[in-house]
């Protein structure tokens, strides 16, 4: 039990120095939880099956040794960003205009299960990014809180947390 509360009292400790980057987390998820009360739990759940298709296809993209070619850029994580975030938009749009856009009908959900929804997607993007960034930018995030998003541990966890979410998640009556 001491060390639980060792634990609990590090945790505690960390949230007690915000950084800039803390409140760029916490800007990140109020933006995404506005969203989702606004638009419901149907569109939350869009979102984050993007993000997973997204994540996929970024990794399996096959035409990335060509984009580093022809886009002489001085710091290529930025093209791996923006394949990305092309990939992520493209597929957002896709569904939505698909079958699954019936998801997305007006199922508002509980401000929770929006609440829980925003977690996961910010924990999922934020790990996923960091994948992205260079080692001398990770640097700079030495940040304790980035702990729970920069390790391949992390990193894990957060993408078993999507996917145990969405089975746990239920519409309301079944």
């Amino acid at each position: 039990m001491p060390g639980q509360l060792d634990s609990l009292a590090n945790i505690l400790e960390n949230f007690s120095k915000p950084t800039p980057y803390f409140f760029i987390l916490v800007f990140l998820f109020l933006v995404i939880f506005i969203y989702g009360l606004k638009t419901g739990r149907g569109r939350m759940i869009l979102n984050l099956l993007s993000l997973y298709t997204a994540i996929v296809l970024t990794g399996l993209f096959p035409f990335r040794e060509y984009l580093f070619k022809k886009i002489q850029i001085k710091e290529p994580y930025f093209i791996e960003l923006g394949l990305f975030t092309a990939i992520f938009l493209m597929i957002l749009f896709l569904f939505a205009n698909s079958p699954l856009r019936s998801l997305a009908t007006k199922s508002r959900g509980h401000t929770f299960q929006v609440l829980f929804l925003s977690i996961l997607i910010l924990g999922l993007f934020v790990s996923h990014i960091t994948v992205l960034l260079p080692a001398e930018i990770l640097a700079k995030l030495d940040n304790p809180i980035f702990t729970y998003f920069k390790t391949e541990t992390a990193q894990f966890w957060w993408a078993l947390a999507g996917v145990a979410g969405l089975a746990v998640l239920r519409r309301r009556g079944e």
